[in-house]
């Protein structure tokens, strides 16, 4: 391979492309765990007011009031996506809202999928095409496969690979291949894949040094010598 098989302009689009993606899932999350923390505070508001009214009772406390319902009524007057039949106490809305609840693992495990999944079924092979690697009419999934292989190896993607394989493949639960991750070593065989907020932030960042390697590879080398 030389410069002149290398398509300049296609590195260009697929840096914007990824770099639309990467900025669509950052503001997914970010706006994601605003509101989480908005139901989570609207439910503590909410039993602070229920237990001022009924102060000295046995409903004073916060366990008592973690029994009671929860429901979307007053967040969403319109029935919203089917709000109305959503049914849960407050202290599981509570829960499942907080830094390391449930909806902050479901949340990074979705942000993560999505990035390997454009990365597996577009980005490298449409890299290797662009490096002038492969036929862009070549359809063998074998050469595809050799191809990648060959001239797209990078660490940080095969990390996540691993871990998507846990959640997609085996409920969430780490296997065995998660001991040859070289860079995102959180979890061993057996864990759950469990992202957090401080997991996703590296993953965030990390995902951005890629995101700034492509976009210097849209560049050719430059010839200019400077001299007096």
């Amino acid at each position: 391979m030389n410069d002149d098989d290398i398509d300049y302009r296609r590195l260009a689009e697929l840096y914007e492309e990824f770099d639309e993606l990467w900025t669509r899932l950052h503001a997914c999350y970010l706006d994601a765990v605003a509101g989480f923390r908005f139901v989570a505070s609207y439910v503590q508001s909410e039993q602070s007011r229920a237990r001022n009214i009924v102060q000295g009772s046995d409903m004073d406390s916060e366990e008592a009031q973690d029994e009671r319902i929860f429901s979307y009524d007053e967040i969403f007057s319109d029935g919203f996506c089917a709000s109305g039949i959503h049914r849960a106490t407050q202290g599981e809305a509570k829960a499942r809202n907080v830094e390391g609840g449930s909806h902050f693992i479901t949340l990074g495990r979705v942000c993560l999928v999505s990035f390997y999944d454009f990365w597996e079924d577009y980005l490298h092979r449409e890299y290797v095409v662009a490096k002038g690697h492969l036929d862009p009419s070549e359809r063998r999934q074998e050469v595809i496969d050799k191809c990648v292989a060959e001239h797209v190896r990078h660490d940080l993607w095969g990390d996540i690979g691993k871990l998507r394989q846990g959640i997609v493949h085996n409920r969430g639960i780490a296997g065995s291949d998660v001991k040859k991750c070289k860079l995102i070593k959180w979890f061993q065989p057996g864990d759950e894949i469990a992202i957090g907020p401080e997991h996703m932030r590296a993953i965030f960042l990390a995902l951005l040094t890629f995101r700034n390697e492509l976009h210097r590879e849209q560049f050719p080398p430059s010839n200019f010598i400077l001299g007096g």
